[in-house]
Parts: structure tokens; C-alpha cells; sequence
């Protein structure tokens, strides 16, 4: 049996030069090869080369106005955005400003008896109070006004107050009934 060396030369797929060539070279195994820095993965690879600097084309005027478009309703979308949070804001100021209002000049009663009806709209709504309330309430001296659920008696120039602040707030005003 011949070695492999001899079946290649018999063949003339290698020469006398290139087979001595490969006896002289030391064969480093596998398991023996020293260690790199480079993964396996990293040495099959071929170093890249520096791509060439893009060139950059003129845009054309359907891209450039849609570019335009864009930048502009990303621009008209934050302002709105902006709007929306500012008038949160002074909305929750107004909020309260108005709540505090209410709470440092609250003149209910907890002890009171007489029922005081009042209209709210098309509905008929009632607060207990004094008698002294409903005198004040009477004269017009005293508004009605809700605090969440509540229904919170206050001096009417804070209603007015209120009203100032925000138009839309409900304020029950009595009116003192001339004597004509």
C-alpha cells in the first residue's frame, strides 16, 4: 500500500518540490492551535474595506415636498400639543383657585334645619340652612355654589369672584325682591 504522497505524484497533481515542502512545515492540530483574540467567525471574515463616501443627489421636488410636509405637520402637531397642555394647566390653576375660594369662605352649617329650594335649570335642588342664612340668602347677601357634589353657601362677592374667574362655573345668585 502506498502512501498518499506517492498515489499524488503518480498522479502529477503535485511535485517532488511541494511534497518536500509539506514534510518540512510542522503540522499544528486543532487542539493544540495557540489561542487568538479573533473568534472563529471573526477570522473567516475578510477585512472590509472603506466603503467610498456616498454621493448625494439633488432631492427631487416631489421629495422635497413631502420633507417640507412632514417637518411641518410635526411642527403644527407639538404646538398643539403645547395649546393642549397650557390650557390643562390654567384650567387645573382656575380649578384651584376656585376650590379654595369656596373652602376658606364657606359659611354652611351643620346644625342647619330649614330646608332652602333652589332651581338648577329644569330640577329643583335644596340646602339645609338657618334661618339667619336664609335671611342672607334672601337679601341676596349669600350665593349657592357646588363644590364636587356639595352644595356650598358663600358671600356673594366671592361668587362674583368665581364668576370672574370662570364663566362657566354655576353661581345661584338670589336676588332681594324689591318693595315696590
Amino acid at each position: 500500500m502506498s502512501s498518499i504522497r506517492d498515489q499524488l505524484l503518480k498522479a502529477g497533481l503535485v511535485t517532488e518540490e511541494q511534497v518536500k515542502q509539506a514534510e518540512t512545515k510542522p503540522k499544528v492540530h486543532k487542539k493544540n492551535k495557540p489561542a487568538t483574540s479573533q473568534s472563529k467567525h471573526d477570522r473567516n471574515k475578510k477585512p472590509r474595506a472603506s466603503k467610498p463616501p456616498a454621493i448625494k443627489r439633488e432631492l427631487t421636488d416631489l421629495e422635497r415636498f413631502y420633507r417640507e410636509r412632514d417637518t411641518t405637520d410635526k411642527a403644527e402637531k407639538a404646538e398643539q400639543e403645547k395649546q393642549r397642555k397650557e390650557a390643562t394647566r390654567i384650567r387645573k390653576e382656575k380649578r384651584a383657585k376656585i376650590g379654595n375660594l369656596i373652602k376658606t369662605n364657606l359659611v354652611n352649617d351643620e346644625a342647619a334645619e330649614h330646608r332652602y329650594n333652589f332651581v338648577v335649570g329644569s330640577s329643583v335642588k335644596y340646602l339645609f340652612v338657618t334661618e339667619a342664612q336664609q335671611e342672607l340668602l334672601a337679601n341676596g347677601e349669600l350665593a349657592i355654589v357646588f363644590l364636587g357634589e356639595k352644595r356650598c353657601l358663600i358671600p356673594t362677592e366671592i361668587g362674583k369672584e368665581i364668576k370672574a374667574i370662570e364663566q362657566s362655573r354655576l353661581v345661584i345668585f338670589c336676588e332681594a325682591e324689591s318693595t315696590d
